[in-house]
């Protein structure tokens, strides 16, 4: 049963259990055994199931677990965006002590520092990227033939 306020004409607000269908009805005051009508509370509160879905965290309708998690996910993209900005500013100064290198020259080597690929990188680079745009145009002319 749920939980109502109640307010006495002696000045006493109390809570008692009720019915929802008993809405209309008045309770005795435990103070002067008045009538006391039912009051809408000043704080109402409550929890809806939700559906959980999609990549974001749902509301679980728990004030201090929800607070938690998005101090988490909060935390998580600061760090994100630190760890962002460390990137950026590396290839920065790359490209400022080699003044005819351009962000295509920039590789990450297997420790995960960034460094300027030599010209036989290049070239390797440049002739694997024209070797996959020409498979993949074979492969959608292969699919345009097929889905006719």
């Amino acid at each position: 049963m749920p939980l109502y306020q109640y307010q006495c004409s002696c000045g006493l607000r109390f809570e008692a259990n009720a019915k929802m269908a008993d809405y209309a009805e008045t309770k005795s005051c435990p103070d002067c055994g008045g009538d006391a009508e039912r009051k809408m509370p000043e704080n109402v509160m409550s929890v809806f199931n939700q559906d959980v879905s999609g990549p974001i965290p749902q509301n679980t309708g728990v004030a201090s677990l929800d607070a938690h998690i998005d101090r988490v996910i909060g935390k998580s993209a600061e760090q994100g965006r630190k760890a962002h900005v460390v990137r950026v500013d590396a290839k920065k100064q790359i490209l400022r002590e080699n003044p005819e290198a351009t962000g295509y020259d920039i590789t990450k080597t297997p420790e995960g520092e960034f460094t300027l690929m030599s010209k036989e990188e290049r070239n390797a680079r440049e002739t694997a990227l024209s070797v996959n745009n020409q498979a993949m145009k074979v492969i959608q002319q292969e699919r345009a033939k097929t889905s006719r």
